[in-house]
């Protein structure tokens, strides 16, 4: 009896041949491979980009402005990609708070009513239009009194898929320290592993950007002597040994970020000038695949009346991410792969 070796091989989901997956190869050959969202810097863009299916980590100390950042780049993902977002972060409030901050961040101008004679008060009609959009796009997940476990927060954006029958792009946990990612109260660092890699098997499934914020550890403070023979001290850019978790954030990482306000009395080695006041630095510390950014440092300054971040050209204007993505609205598209080598591959 002739035994059928094709029919006869027992079923293993876990086991992948090349065969499985030659049309998706020959996509990928044809297509090559595409850097993801823009996020609204010309500069940041060079360096980082946002893919569905992926994760970034932000590692920040308090008080950097880690949460502005973040809705610079969610808003900009909302209303130049199209994006739904969900965000878990009481830390930064109810969600009424919440959803008052990202209006301000839409609107470019404060949300509250206000007599400032020189900032000009948002009109009914600017609100409402701001209203509906961020409806249309932002969720807010909060437990309330309640611990809010992984599995319960990826209920929760299935639960948003399906009673509002959309497609969630982007969530967000802000901080990581608020979400009860060890239950079980295992040591902390395997716990830690087993949660980010259920986030990363989540994210690739569903096809969503996960961005977490990570608050840092006890830092050691640096000196520098100043003209006058006073020391000053301060805090330097975090890394991943700064981080609750260590060196674990760096291997279940895809886009690793760390953000830094710098004094002003330090020196800024990219441009041999001081740093400015309202100048963050963001440091790109991880980059997979390599085709999503480079490793390196790139500047945002911040406007506190639009509640937004900016960067500069090369003379010194002011360009806000509205003005860069209005008007070359950047598609992701195939790039050739840099080799750390200049090989010749003809």
């Amino acid at each position: 009896m002739k035994i059928d070796l094709e029919k006869s091989r027992p079923s293993n989901e876990f086991i992948h041949r090349l065969s499985d997956h030659k049309a998706s190869l020959h996509n990928l050959r044809t297509n090559g491979l595409k850097r993801g969202e823009h996020t609204g810097f010309q500069n940041l863009y060079q360096k980082y980009s946002v893919k569905e299916g992926s994760m970034t980590f932000i590692i920040a100390s308090p008080a950097v402005g880690k949460t502005a950042i973040l809705y610079e780049i969610l808003i900009n993902l909302a209303q130049f990609s199209d994006w739904k977002i969900a965000i878990f972060s009481p830390e930064g409030g109810s969600p009424t708070d919440l959803y008052a901050e990202m209006l301000w961040a839409y609107l470019r101008k404060p949300f509250l009513k206000h007599e400032i004679q020189s900032i000009p008060n948002a009109t009914e009609k600017e609100v409402n239009d701001a209203m509906a959009f961020l409806d249309k796009h932002f969720y807010i997940i909060d437990s309330g009194l309640k611990d809010l476990t992984a599995e319960s927060f990826f209920r929760a954006i299935e639960d948003i898929e399906k009673e509002d029958d959309i497609k969630i792009n982007g969530m967000v946990i802000d901080p990581i320290v608020e979400l009860n990612f060890n239950p079980t109260n295992d040591r902390d660092d395997l716990a830690l592993g087993s949660f980010l890699t259920k986030v990363r098997k989540f994210s690739s499934e569903k096809m969503i950007h996960t961005f977490i914020a990570i608050h840092t550890k006890a830092m050691t403070m640096l000196s520098k002597k100043r003209d006058d023979g006073t020391t000053m001290l301060y805090y330097p850019q975090p890394t991943f040994f700064d981080t609750m978790g260590g060196m674990m954030w760096s291997r279940k990482g895809y886009m690793v970020m760390s953000l830094w306000r710098p004094p002003i009395e330090l020196i800024n080695p990219d441009t041999e000038q001081p740093y400015e006041k309202n100048e963050t630095i963001i440091e790109i510390l991880k980059v997979k695949p390599k085709i999503m950014g480079e490793t390196g440092r790139v500047s945002l300054f911040y406007d506190n009346i639009s509640s937004r971040f900016y960067e500069k050209d090369g003379l010194g204007n002011k360009l806000f991410s509205r003005d860069i993505l209005e008007h070359t609205r950047p598609k992701p598209k195939q790039e050739q792969i840099k080799f750390k080598n200049n090989v010749d591959t003809k």
